[in-house]
């Protein structure tokens, strides 16, 4: 990462805010910078990651924000790391779209818990839709509210009701537009926020005034009369015209549902995943350390760095041994080794077989191995005359005794629930029930999602292994940085008897119940939802 010496934003073209920006980050603890240039037809986007929300809400209010808005069309946004990875968690397409690594133009190399979206258009748009989904949902329960008002002639609280929708449509206009929502300002002040983005919806408020309209007078006037039981105003004239605001609105946000689903299929669609393709400059001294420190402790054949991510300040690398005799204990003390020799900026996630075991077992695990086997990714081999495997042409993939994998799974989440939910609050057991229970989920849905069954590898080497077969997890990992102590050595502690009494407190048993209940729903969704195992319901 550079110095703040060094710093530029050449995409920025423009000095002004180059050097606010110089500042800031001397003087701020910013994480992170995403610049997109005029996808909107008015404003580029600047996004600024900061690490606290009073961060956020002060820097917001600063007097370049509005100039770089109104002078140079650059709107800028600050959001703090909590907000911005919940929303990303919920699949928010302001999010995914303007945060993307192709707009990173800074990040802190220091600062903690970057976003980093590495996902493709196919990964997200289950997201999308779902996100979509909940608009049209709600939307529709507030119609049927309202029709069914009109139906009983209840003029003051129709008037209320389209108040609360109208309000609800600005919530997503505002939140598509600008990231955010700004519920807590005036109605009027809010659609004059809008017009900035959406000069056409001028077309739908009569003003009263400069910056006041007579639809929000009309609903400030039923709100009163409603709450102090006062006269019923009878503008029944007004229901259509009203409604057609409301449907002028519900389009506006249909169309920008259609704008963003446009720009997210094509930027994803054609952007490379570089966060998880191998870094081209990694230094030959790293190569050579890691192969050095292999195949002192285990005579390997081949040694293939098949994927690489790098999140904050730390770099995974993925590693697969061919070799004989590297079980799960040499795996342990060779990542230790690494460990010790490369510091704390590097993990090694390992897995290892024999050519043999590999070539008896393709059938079942040809779809995994095929895309890691390959020269590309080959940075050690003991002899340029190893046997080349026997692939199997056609291969068709399948999940081979799924269920018995499944329902253990399934079957340990209920018990975990069982004790989480105890009325007394006797915990006892229920640590090696969540330890059981994350090692359950992680074999079977990296099985899921590559056809790979993992050796009993480390949990954190499993959960790593989990984020490779499927990235959209990385969202659950705010739950395992939360946890209330180091969540992997925690796990590691109750995979043997420790013969005591358990205590917990509740707020712990709600983050252990939180996790179980995720990682189960994304499992069930794979799954059942998926048809893989289409009479597991009925068993």
């Amino acid at each position: 990462m550079k110095t703040l010496k060094k710093l530029s934003f050449p995409k920025l073209e423009n000095e002004f805010l180059e050097n606010i920006l110089r500042q800031l980050a001397d003087q701020n603890i910013i994480i992170q910078l995403f610049f997109t240039k005029q996808v909107s037809p008015l404003f580029s986007y600047l996004i600024i990651h900061v690490e606290k929300n009073i961060d956020a809400e002060q820097l917001q209010q600063h007097k370049w924000v509005k100039k770089a808005r109104n002078r140079y069309q650059i709107d800028v946004h600050f959001i703090y790391s909590g907000r911005l990875h919940h929303r990303f968690s919920l699949g928010h397409p302001f999010i995914e779209l303007y945060c993307q690594p192709s707009a990173l133009i800074y990040q802190n190399a220091a600062a903690f818990n970057p976003l980093l979206i590495t996902r493709g258009w196919q990964k997200y748009k289950q997201q999308f839709y779902a996100f979509e989904e909940r608009f049209y949902s709600d939307h529709d329960l507030h119609n049927c509210q309202i029709h069914s008002l009109i139906s009983e002639n209840s003029s003051n609280s129709v008037f209320t009701s389209y108040a609360r929708l109208i309000e609800y449509e600005l919530d997503y206009l505002e939140e598509l537009y600008s990231g955010s929502k700004s519920a807590s300002q005036p109605l009027d002040e809010r659609i004059n926020n809008l017009i900035a983005y959406i000069p056409e919806i001028q077309k739908y408020f009569v003003r009263n005034s400069h910056s006041t309209y007579y639809l929000t007078e009309l609903f400030a006037q039923a709100k009163e009369a409603s709450t102090n039981d006062g006269e019923p105003i009878h503008k029944n004239e007004m229901y259509e015209a009203v409604g057609i605001v409301e449907q002028n609105l519900y389009r506006l946000i249909e169309e920008r549902f259609d704008e963003l689903k446009k720009l997210l299929k094509k930027g994803l669609s054609e952007r490379l995943q570089a966060s998880y393709q191998l870094d081209n400059e990694l230094k030959d001294k790293t190569l050579d350390t890691t192969v050095e420190t292999i195949i002192k402790l285990v005579e390997a054949e081949q040694i293939y760095l098949y994927h690489q991510i790098t999140y904050g300040e730390k770099t995974t690398y993925y590693l697969l041994l061919l070799a004989n005799g590297a079980g799960n204990e040499k795996l342990r003390s060779i990542n230790q080794s690494l460990k010790s020799k490369m510091g704390g900026k590097y993990n090694f996630v390992l897995i290892s077989h024999s050519r043999h075991w590999i070539q008896e077992n393709l059938y079942q695990h040809q779809s995994f191995f095929a895309t890691i086997i390959r020269d590309k990714y080959l940075i050690y081999s003991s002899s340029p005359y190893h046997p080349e495997l026997h692939w199997e042409v056609p291969h068709n993939p399948y999940h081979a005794d799924l269920y018995f994998y499944y329902k253990p799974t399934a079957a340990i989440a209920s018990q975990f629930f069982a004790i989480a939910s105890n009325a007394k609050g006797n915990y006892q057991g229920i640590d090696y029930f969540f330890t059981l229970f994350f090692l359950y989920f992680c074999r079977t849905y990296i099985f899921v999602k590559t056809y790979y069954l993992p050796n009993y590898l480390s949990n954190e080497a499993l959960w790593q292994l989990c984020i490779y077969a499927d990235p959209d997890l990385r969202k659950y990992n705010y739950m395992i940085e939360q946890f209330w102590t180091d969540f992997f050595p925690y796990l590691d502690r109750h995979m043997t008897l420790n013969h005591k009494l358990s205590k917990f407190h509740k707020e712990e048993i709600d983050q252990m119940s939180g996790i179980v209940e995720k990682l189960m729903h994304e499992l069930h969704n794979v799954v059942i939802e998926g048809g893989l195992l289409s009479n597991f319901e009925k068993d």
